[in-house]
C-alpha cells in the first residue's frame, strides 16, 4: 500500500495543493477555530484521498480523563472536512482539565501508574472518535522525568494494550536519538512490530549550539538524515503507513521548495513501496 502524502495545511502552502504528488492535507485543530474557513481551503481546491484532524491540547497523560468538549469539538472538524481520522500526542499539557496549560507537551512519565492513565485516555479518546481512526504521536522533548520504562517500552505497550495507532514523527525520533544518544533506528525497529497502522510526520529543525540540542523547530528544510530515517521508518512499517505529513511552521520557503520535498517524499515511498495507485484505508 502506498501512504497518501501530504501537508499540514498552513495558510502558506495552499499554493502547492494542486501538485500531482499530494494527495493529503492534516488540519491542525487549533487552527481551525473558524471550520468554514478551513473547509474552503480544501474544498475550494480539489478532492483529497486522506484528511485527518491534529490536535494540541488533549493530553491523554493528564491524570483527568480527556475533556469531552474538545473531543467534541475535534470531532465537528473532522466530521465537517471528511476526515478519516484523528490524532494528538503522547504527554500532557496541563495537570488537569481545569488546571494551568503550560504552552507546550511535556514527556508523561515513564512508569507503570503513567502508563495505565494514558492507555485509559488513549481508549476513551478511540471510542469517542470511532469510527474514525485515532493516532498518537512520539513527540521531542527537552527533559524527561525519572521512570522505570524506557521509552520504545512505553509506546510500544500503549499500543498493544490499545491498538491506538502511532503517529510516528520521524523528525522528533531524530532529534531525541541526537540530544539522549540513542539510536534512532533501533527506536523504530522497536516500535514499528506493535503498531497496526501508522502515520508519520517529517519536518526540518536545526542544531542550536547554545542549548547543545537539536530542536524540532518545523522551521528548515528537512535534511537528509532525516529523509534516509524516513525510508527507514517506511521499510519497517511496510503495508500498514495511511500517509505521511509534512510539517513546516517557520521560514516558509518558495513554491518550489514545497514542490520537491513533496516529490522527495512520494519517491521514497514508491521505492519502498512499489509503484502504484493511492490506496487508502478507511
Amino acid at each position: 500500500m502506498l501512504p497518501a502524502i501530504g501537508v499540514a495545511i498552513r495558510r502558506e502552502n495552499r499554493i502547492v495543493f494542486d501538485d500531482e504528488s499530494l494527495n493529503a492535507l492534516e488540519i491542525t485543530f487549533e487552527r481551525a477555530d473558524d471550520p468554514l474557513r478551513t473547509y474552503r481551503y480544501i474544498g475550494e481546491t480539489r478532492d483529497f484521498d486522506y484528511v485527518s484532524v491534529h490536535g494540541l491540547k488533549l493530553s491523554v497523560g493528564s491524570p483527568d480523563e480527556p475533556s469531552k468538549h474538545y473531543m467534541d469539538m475535534m470531532l465537528d472538524v473532522a466530521q465537517e472536512n471528511g476526515a478519516v481520522s484523528l490524532s494528538d500526542h503522547l504527554g500532557f499539557t496541563r495537570d488537569s482539565n481545569q488546571g494551568t496549560e503550560m504552552g507546550h507537551f511535556a514527556l508523561v512519565p515513564l512508569t507503570e501508574p503513567a502508563l495505565d492513565v494514558v492507555c485509559r485516555n488513549v481508549e476513551i479518546a478511540m471510542a469517542h472518535f470511532a469510527p474514525l481512526h485515532f493516532f498518537i504521536e512520539n513527540i521531542a522533548y527537552v527533559c524527561k522525568f525519572g521512570g522505570t520504562l524506557e521509552e520504545a517500552d512505553f509506546i510500544s505497550r500503549m499500543l498493544d494494550r490499545t491498538g491506538v495507532g502511532w503517529l510516528l514523527d520521524v523528525t522528533n525520533v531524530y532529534a531525541n536519538g541526537t540530544n539522549y544518544n540513542y539510536d534512532p533506528y533501533e527506536f523504530i525497529r522497536r516500535v514499528a512490530p506493535h503498531a497496526s497502522r501508522v502515520q508519520m510526520h517529517l519536518a526540518g529543525g536545526y542544531f542550536d549550539k547554545e542549548v547543545d540540542m537539536y530542536l524540532d523547530s518545523h522551521s528548515h528544510p528537512i535534511p537528509d538524515p532525516i529523509w534516509d530515517l524516513y525510508k527507514f521508518a517506511i521499510e519497517q512499517n511496510k503495508g500498514k503507513v495511511d500517509c505521511v505529513f509534512i510539517e513546516r511552521d517557520q521560514n516558509f520557503p518558495e513554491e518550489a521548495e514545497w514542490r520537491a520535498e513533496l516529490k522527495k517524499m512520494r519517491q521514497i515511498a514508491e521505492q519502498v513501496e512499489g509503484v502504484g495507485s493511492v490506496e487508502v484505508s478507511q
